[in-house]
């Protein structure tokens, strides 16, 4: 079945068009790459679903339900999360600290009841601390679990952005080129943690440029082109086609 369904959604920046009439729809469980060259819309498409820009027409639906008007807030309690190209960490907070802000459940933070109730304040934010601890160690962090975010290298900030989002609960994860600026060990670790996500049963839809790295990770692939959807399919389909490779690569592979 269908998870998320963007339908005819069309957005203009004074008078550009950074989406034509996009129309696609994923499935769960599955990982969906989405490549094309520079100012392509991809990022366009990221804002639209997550609620960062609305669409001046068109429709998100969200396993059935219509989140088109829905705030960013309300589209995470529905099972959308997401990360930057800019990675947007709390440089100064430390690892647990950055993944304990985005935990999906916020009880115990009503100052009242620290006050009144301390000992039940406590006891709720030593289990918040234990489930953040679980995403850290999923993303392989433990070991800087109380280090700052400034401290960690560009990969394992990478790494603590999918510990982020792990920490809303989402089902579908919306991945902003996770593997752009990794060296050739953090770029394997992150492959192999998006291979981890899609086994625990989560659903990715992921900006790429890498070919390379598409062919290792996707299911399929939607290839869009100035604010147009062109192709979806298969993963070998969409990547060898020569006509999309010549519009990707300028002039061929």
């Amino acid at each position: 079945m269908t998870f998320l369904d963007v339908a005819g959604v069309n957005k203009k920046f004074g008078g550009i068009a950074a989406l034509t009439d996009c129309t696609f729809s994923i499935r769960s469980k599955e990982i969906s790459c989405i490549v094309g060259p520079n100012g392509a819309g991809k990022t366009s498409v990221f804002n639209v679903i997550t609620g960062f820009i609305a669409p001046d027409t068109g429709t998100i639906r969200f396993k059935g339900q219509d989140l088109t008007k829905a705030s960013r807030h309300e589209r995470i309690e529905a099972g959308i999360a997401r990360t930057f190209q800019n990675l947007r960490l709390f440089e100064e907070l430390s690892v647990m600290d950055n993944v304990m802000t985005c935990l999906a459940s916020e009880a115990g933070n009503n100052p009242l009841t620290a006050i009144f109730r301390p000992i039940h304040t406590e006891a709720i934010l030593r289990a918040k601390r234990e489930k953040a601890r679980e995403f850290i160690e999923t993303v392989g962090l433990s070991h800087k679990a109380d280090d700052l975010a400034k401290n960690l290298s560009y990969g394992q900030k990478k790494l603590l952005c999918v510990a982020r989002v792990l920490a809303t609960d989402a089902e579908l994860l919306l991945l902003d080129e996770p593997t752009s600026g990794l060296a050739a060990a953090a770029l394997d670790t992150m492959v192999e943690m998006i291979h981890k996500l899609k086994a625990s049963g989560k659903s990715l839809l992921i900006v790429e440029h890498n070919t390379q790295i598409v062919r290792r990770i996707a299911d399929e692939v939607l290839f869009f082109h100035r604010g147009t959807l062109l192709a979806q399919g298969k993963t070998e389909d969409i990547v060898s086609d020569k006509e999309l490779g010549s519009i990707y690569f300028g002039g061929g592979h």
